[in-house]
């Protein structure tokens, strides 16, 4: 066995044990006297029992290692104009420094549902297992809100509320590779070349890592993103279709139960908190303190083919879309040549990268494999070539291009795959506007009415997608669909507690809009100059023609009326541009329900990227069967729900009007 250790460094952490007691007070805003066990609501700041909490005794459980919660831009509250709060603003652009703060948030909300100025009051950044154990046995004693954080690559809120007790796993970094990895209570099984990677670990950490060792392994491809969240919840990234998604490569997991207890789980060793692990998301029965999965050969190289399309009229953007879901039904029984790639379409960006009424449709399908032929790659997209070439007349014309990228292009100083991409900026300090995902039915667009349907919601979909900022996420990715996996894969998938409908699943659709903010500081000639106008005019405020361009542009220049009104009309847009994306939604439910019309599975929603008001969320991301059985380990492991997230297992027993800490009234 091999070891590798990452470390990141230290974050500013906040004050000593004194004065955090001294200071309760002020961290939060009274409320009643109330609230424990006895009126099913959690103990909060203001209540009777918060001023009995003994928080010294938790701090010397976990050696020292008790906070204080600040916020990641108090240098900025304090002084906005200080040399601490520049730096500090200039960072809020860097995915691993956002990361690395115990308050650190990728996404910094949902517009009018949650941003990150309502965070935990205390976090404990635990280092070792112990930490864990102690941090959840204090939290159930106490009858506290518990919330669990890694990187806070969090869209939705789920790893952050007001008055919680944060148990932050970050600090957690160690890496080590297993060439005969056997699960305990499985002496008897072959072993596998594996991985172990501790709750805090990082893509950015792992692949390099990996790659070192000649291994790749399954999961996401965002390099800021958290290995152990990402695979509890599917995890998907090249090459899954091969190999399987991140939940399915999981052998073995260290698991902090709510009573506090360490256990270990596998299929040999509760089998059952094993099971849910695997595809149930966060909040299910316990806290993963660290992981092991399998790793896979490093590919030597990966190659991969594109088509391009565009039509010039609505009527011809329906035909061509109905030839290309052709094509990506049978791409999605192709795991050999096709392990991952995916579809964008839409309205033919301007140049100002608004998708505008003068320029027509486009569609491109892509794909890339590991170690894929070419040749027969590009044999797949050739049928869409042919397609546009005698179809000229209705305005369509097309491309085909190809890539490959080869092992000994890799260089270590600068680690770059086809498989971890540098997180988009669009997502780093930004507000969610509106995000929604839905998954393509391979039966479906096998028959030609199925892909009819869908390509006229689709032409509807683009026709109803916001026109004043850019489309930067509207695609479907082929490596979050599951149909054509191999039958092993396919064998270990069904033992995993992931929508079964991901079986019959080419790929998942997903909108999203967000736009540069940073709510919790007062809008100032400095935020937008330092920070959010470079940003907003990339991804939001690209039209110089828009007369709020100038008055922002003013603001960042100086002039303090020019910057708050330059933010204060984008709030004021931000409505409408909802209201736009509820007509996406309705069509999209319309066209791809959880059930079809006979109520057989038939579509749904990726947990990580769904919508945050995602209708019958239960069905949405598991299926009902599935979350039946998850609900009972639940209630084995977990049940007066300490854990517990925004539309994670069990919350609807739990009331949304208070942030999810007092229990639903029968």
């Amino acid at each position: 066995m091999v070891r590798s250790r990452f470390r990141s460094r230290s974050p500013r952490i906040g004050l000593p044990l004194l004065l955090e007691v001294l200071l309760i007070g002020n961290l939060v805003t009274r409320s009643d006297s109330s609230g424990s066990g006895e009126t099913g609501c959690r103990c909060l700041p203001g209540n009777s029992c918060w001023e009995i909490v003994p928080w010294s005794a938790l701090n010397a459980s976990v050696r020292g290692r008790l906070h204080a919660s600040v916020d990641e831009l108090a240098s900025c509250i304090d002084d906005i104009d200080s040399d601490a709060c520049t730096v500090d603003l200039k960072s809020t652009d860097d995915e691993f420094w956002v990361s690395a703060q115990p308050n650190g948030y990728l996404h910094t909300g949902l517009y009018n549902r949650w941003n990150i100025t309502t965070f935990s009051s205390y976090f404990v950044a635990a280092e070792t297992e112990q930490d864990f154990q102690a941090t959840v046995k204090f939290a159930k004693d106490h009858n506290l809100r518990l919330v669990v954080k890694g990187t806070g690559h969090d869209w939705y809120g789920r790893s952050t509320s007001p008055g919680s007790l944060m148990l932050w796993t970050h600090k957690r970094k160690d890496i080590a590779w297993h060439d005969d990895f056997v699960a305990t209570g499985c002496e008897a099984s072959t072993g596998v070349p594996a991985v172990t990677v501790q709750s805090g670990v990082q893509f950015r950490d792992l692949y390099p890592d990996a790659q070192a060792h000649g291994k790749v392994i399954m999961g996401g491809t965002c390099d800021s993103v958290g290995v152990g969240g990402c695979w509890m919840a599917g995890c998907y990234g090249p090459f899954t279709k091969k190999f399987g998604n991140g939940a399915v490569n999981i052998l073995s997991a260290n698991v902090v139960l709510a009573n506090g207890t360490l256990v270990t789980a596998s299929k040999c060793s509760h089998p059952d908190l094993f099971w849910s692990i695997r595809g149930g998301g966060g909040g299910v029965a316990g806290v993963v303190t660290e992981f092991t999965a399998r790793s896979h050969p490093t590919p030597a190289f990966v190659s991969g083919a594109t088509f391009h399309g565009t039509a010039s009229t609505e009527a011809g953007f329906q035909l061509l879309l109905t030839e290309v879901l052709r094509i990506v039904s049978i791409i999605g029984l192709d795991s050999t040549h096709a392990s991952d790639g995916g579809m964008k379409f839409g309205r033919t960006p301007d140049s100002n990268g608004l998708p505008g009424n003068k320029n027509g449709f486009s569609v491109s399908i892509g794909m890339s494999g590991y170690e894929a032929n070419q040749t027969e790659q590009i044999m797949l997209l050739q049928p869409l070539l042919d397609f546009v070439n005698t179809h000229k007349g209705d305005g369509l014309a097309g491309s085909l291009s190809q890539n490959m990228w080869n092992k000994s292009q890799y260089d270590p100083a600068s680690p770059k795959f086809p498989w971890m991409e540098t997180h988009p900026d669009r997502e780093i300090s930004t507000s969610l506007i509106a995000s929604m995902t839905r998954y393509f039915p391979q039966h479906y667009i096998a028959q030609e009415t199925g892909r009819m349907q869908l390509a006229e919601a689709l032409v509807n979909v683009s026709n109803l997608l916001p026109r004043s900022i850019p489309s930067k996420t509207s695609l479907v990715m082929f490596a979050k669909g599951q149909s054509g996996l191999p039958s092993e894969v396919r064998s270990e998938f069904e033992e995993t507690a992931q929508n079964p409908v991901l079986l019959d699943t080419v790929g998942s659709y997903l909108a999203m809009y967000n736009i540069p903010e940073l709510p919790q500081l007062a809008p100032s000639s400095k935020l937008l100059n330092t920070t959010l106008w470079p940003r907003l005019q990339e991804y939001a405020m690209v039209d110089k023609q828009d007369p709020l361009f100038a008055i922002c542009q003013n603001g960042a220049d100086g002039n303090e009326t020019g910057a708050s009104e330059c933010l204060r009309q984008w709030h004021h847009r931000i409505p409408q541009l909802q209201l736009q994306m509820d007509k996406v939604r309705q069509t999209l439910q319309k066209a791809l329900p959880n059930v079809d019309e006979k109520g057989k599975p038939f579509s749904g929603a990726y947990w990580c990227e769904t919508d945050y008001e995602e209708p019958n969320f239960q069905d949405s991301h598991w299926g009902s069967a599935v979350y039946a059985r998850l609900l009972k380990v639940k209630q084995r492991y977990d049940p007066t729900g300490l854990f517990i997230c925004h539309h994670c297992v069990g919350s609807e027993f739990w009331t949304a009007e208070s942030n999810l800490n007092c229990r639903v009234q029968n």
